[in-house]
């Protein structure tokens, strides 16, 4: 099974038939689908129920969930409605801010995914009172949370950049935490530098606490416009090449974990 775990609904295709439709052309089983673009007049979350009720067996919905303006019965809210998971970006503060804590519980609660975008947000000149901060969003922030939340499962956008070496280290540790590659990490790393940044690759005495390879870590995400998704997947698998990764490990980012979260049988 292949599922693209990054992937944003436009607001010129919100009913989503164009993206199922290049997913069909790249062999793609689902997607994880959030909105984007609130600020720039871009799909709110009922759009993103609309398109999984359109396509129940390919789209996965994600709430967006405003850290420091939405409440914990939010959370709630969206269980009820049938989202898997919330994306978080932008936050008021740090991620580990104890006052965004009642949230990231009642998640744990109710089971939810939470996709924290992790590292550089790119720079829209359009809203410059737009309060973003990028420092707010590093990696090592989801340390706490996860120790004290320690069955909340988190996917971290981007792999941390450019914070790569937290990212790397905390995928270790933590027994629910996921990383994608989507951005423009493939294009900028070479093979060998995600080598050593998961290091630890084929030595047992350093796996994480479930015993597994860091490649079973590392989720498929693409993040782009629907005409670029098969450039990424593309980069997924020649850096899969380059690195001579094996064939269970290969499965294993680009869905077969994804599938074993969500409750999905494996390809």
């Amino acid at each position: 099974m292949v599922i693209d775990c990054h992937v944003h609904l436009n607001k010129d295709d919100v009913n989503a038939d164009k993206l199922v439709a290049e997913a069909d052309r790249l062999a793609i089983d689902r997607l994880v689908v959030f909105a984007t673009g609130y600020h720039r007049g871009g799909p709110y979350n009922r759009d993103m129920l609309a398109a999984a009720e359109r396509h129940p067996e390919r789209i996965i919905p994600f709430a967006h969930f405003r850290l420091g303006a939405d409440t914990a019965d939010r959370v709630s809210e969206f269980a009820r409605q049938g989202f898997r998971g919330m994306k978080l970006i932008n936050p008021a503060s740090d991620y580990n801010d104890r006052g965004y804590w009642p949230a990231y519980e009642r998640a744990q609660e109710e089971g939810l995914v939470l996709l924290f975008h992790l590292g550089v947000v790119a720079v829209h000149t359009g809203n410059p009172l737009l309060d973003v901060d990028t420092g707010r969003m590093r990696p090592v922030h989801l340390d706490p949370i996860l120790r004290r939340f320690p069955d909340l499962v988190i996917f971290g956008a981007h792999m941390g950049n450019p914070w790569y070496d937290e990212a790397g280290m905390l995928c270790r540790w933590h027994k629910n935490l996921y990383f994608d590659l989507s951005g423009s990490s493939l294009k900028k790393k070479k093979p060998e530098f995600f080598r050593e940044l998961l290091w630890w690759s084929g030595q047992d005495q350093y796996k994480d606490p479930l015993g597994r390879d860091p490649w079973e870590k590392i989720l498929f995400g693409t993040d782009v416009a629907i005409k670029m998704m098969g450039d990424v997947k593309g980069d997924y698998e020649r850096h899969f090449e380059a690195l001579d990764l094996a064939p269970e490990l290969r499965s294993a980012v680009m869905g077969n974990t994804a599938a074993g979260i969500f409750g999905f049988e494996e390809g």
